[in-house]
């Protein structure tokens, strides 16, 4: 039987996305590396405005890509 090693399934969470909406200006997502920092912000946004607030929203890392930079001197 095969045997999943469940290391491979555990994503990490780079940050902390709020989706803020209004029907004039559009949509706008700001993003928060901890997730105090972005519950306080939605809190706030919805206290002190009539904006469209999500919840945090977690950004999770899938996959990993490496690139090398080339520069032309």
């Amino acid at each position: 039987m095969h045997k999943v090693d469940n290391n491979l399934m555990k994503f990490p969470i780079t940050s902390y996305v709020v989706f803020v909406h209004n029907q004039t200006i559009g949509a706008h997502a700001p993003q928060f590396e901890k997730i105090d920092d972005a519950e306080n912000f939605a809190n706030s946004m919805r206290a002190t405005t009539s904006l469209t607030v999500s919840e945090p929203i977690p950004v999770i890392m899938t996959e990993q890509i490496k690139a090398e930079l080339t520069t032309s001197d």
